[in-house]
């Protein structure tokens, strides 16, 4: 039992409890009795003190009058004769009177003490002896005792008779003077009534007192039980299994539910700090590892630049190696196309229109070599952008109307910015190509312009096939074409798949922002936005 009062807080808190709420209220409880039983002998006595006054009061009034006269003797009989006897009573006599009336009533009883009476029922006994010695000596001015007489309590006051000059009357003693002490009255009054009373009161206040004090530990408890116990045996309970996985189940201490809590958190502590120590070193250790890679990724990334570099130069030399025969075959297929030297103008066509586009795939994959290397440089001039959307218009036209289709333009008269011309021109001509490419026979292309008051915006809208949202983030990377697509190489569907990835590059380059809206059967639309005001002449571009 004892073990387990030291391994339970709710024992030990139910204890400290009862022993605390006991000595509060056993000393509140004897507080209130003794404080009650006071004020019943303090009410005893005020009624013994009136009584005093009231035997003093009609002494005097006897003793100012000098006596007297009663029928009957002096025990209070009357004769048997006719005549009517009357007695002379004094003060001391009708005292004793009154004494014997009240005494025979059971309800008070007093008398008068003195050492220097003659009378033998007027000889103090020991309480009031010890009143008179006091008296006498100016000590107190009342005595008071509760006494056990005849088996019963009483309650017994005594009070000092001063001596008047009406006394002198009856007592001639050289012991009596005006203003000594001539003895004293002594009051008994029952006690056994406010014993009773007192008694009752103890009962009443310990069996309230116990019945609060049960429901006060009770309530105390209760709520502690709700509040504290309830949730550290449910955290006990919760770390049972750190206990056993970390502690294999043994007792992290010896005692009750927070010393075994706080005994686990120190052990924690203790094997927290043994794996940040572990942690530690297998971090450095990791570090070393990490340090040793980031150099073999820095020399690997050194090749890999190295490579891209040799990749440009290689795309420059082979574009300009690629450029003059070409330049030359066109030339060729021109002139042989004025002079109508050949019996097939079909076969010369199609020599021309292969040439215009390799020179168009050459000079792609020349501006997207300058590009990457960093080395396009814009010459940003003051230019009209609805005349630059007319032209690029004007240009596929042709190639249009072949596939009969309808290219409107949306846009008011003039729309100036300042930009590069000829690199927004190519920006326009290629959304425009790739919309009359894509676009199905009999369709309408709509090209729009819209001025705000700091950007101008041009939009492509066409009614081909569209593209799904998943590859529309990626049709402006380089070489990515639309899966489903016909990519192999002929002129009127596929292409090298750089041209978008060159668009957003200059319209970057210029400070804007192109973006592809576009769904499956509805058509696709590329729009793109250039800021109005730009310096002359504008940085290199770094990367697409």
């Amino acid at each position: 039992m004892f073990q387990r009062f030291r391994h339970k807080i709710s024992y030990k808190y139910l204890a400290l409890t009862v022993v605390l709420v006991v000595l509060v209220f056993g000393t509140l409880s004897w507080w209130i009795c003794r404080r009650h039983a006071q004020l019943i002998i303090e009410q005893v006595e005020k009624q013994a003190r009136i009584l005093y006054r009231q035997v003093v009061l009609t002494r005097q009034w006897v003793s100012d009058h000098g006596y007297i006269l009663v029928p009957g003797s002096e025990d209070g009989k009357a004769g048997r004769s006719a005549a009517v006897v009357y007695t002379r009573i004094t003060p001391a006599g009708l005292t004793r009177r009154l004494s014997r009336r009240a005494r025979h009533q059971h309800l008070y009883a007093f008398s008068i003490a003195n050492f220097n009476g003659l009378n033998p029922e007027n000889r103090p006994d020991a309480f009031e002896s010890r009143a008179l010695c006091r008296f006498r000596r100016g000590d107190v001015d009342a005595a008071s005792s509760i006494e056990v007489i005849g088996g019963r309590h009483y309650f017994r006051y005594a009070a000092p008779l001063v001596v008047r000059r009406s006394c002198l009357a009856c007592h001639h003693s050289a012991k009596y003077y005006v203003g000594g002490i001539g003895g004293c009255i002594s009051v008994s009054i029952p006690f056994e009534n406010a014993y009773r009373a007192i008694a009752k009161e103890r009962l009443i206040t310990f069996a309230s007192m116990t019945a609060l004090a049960l429901a006060l530990i009770g309530g105390l408890f209760f709520f502690a039980r709700r509040m504290i116990f309830n949730p550290i045996r449910q955290i006990r309970n919760l770390t049972a299994h750190i206990r056993q996985d970390a502690f294999d189940g043994q007792a992290v201490t010896c005692g009750d539910e927070l010393r075994e809590l706080s005994g686990l958190c120190s052990r924690l502590d203790e094997k927290l700090k043994s794996s940040h120590r572990q942690l530690q070193r297998k971090v450095a250790e990791a570090t070393r590892d990490l340090s040793q890679t980031n150099r073999e990724l820095m020399q690997a990334n050194e090749e890999l630049q190295a490579l891209n570099a040799a990749k440009v130069a290689f795309f420059s030399d082979i574009s300009h190696e690629l450029r003059t025969p070409l330049t030359a075959i066109k030339g060729a297929a021109d002139i042989l196309a004025r002079k109508a030297s050949c019996n097939d103008p079909a076969y010369i066509d199609i020599i021309r229109k292969n040439s215009d586009h390799l020179i168009h795939t050459i000079f792609d994959l020349l501006d997207f070599s300058r590009i990457e290397a960093g080395h396009l440089e814009l010459d940003r001039q003051p230019a009209d952008m609805v005349e630059l959307a007319g032209e690029a218009i004007s240009a596929l036209q042709a190639e249009a109307a072949q596939k009969k289709l309808a290219i409107h333009l949306d846009a008011p008269q003039s729309a100036m910015l300042v930009m590069d011309r000829h690199r927004i021109y190519q920006v326009v001509s290629n959304l425009l190509a790739n919309a009359v490419k894509f676009s199905p026979p009999n369709s309408r292309i709509r090209v729009a312009v819209t001025p705000e008051e700091l950007e101008i915006g041009v939009c492509v809208s066409d009614q081909g096939p569209g593209i799904a949202r998943q590859y529309q983030r990626a049709v402006f990377k380089k070489f990515f074409q639309v899966p489903g697509q016909d990519a192999s190489g002929s002129l009127c569907k596929g292409s090298s798949g750089i041209g978008l990835a060159i668009c957003r590059a200059l319209v970057e380059a210029h400070g804007g922002r192109i973006w592809l809206e576009s769904s499956l059967g509805r058509g696709s639309r590329f729009a793109f936005v250039l800021p109005r005001e730009q310096g002359k002449t504008g940085p290199s571009v770094q990367h697409a």
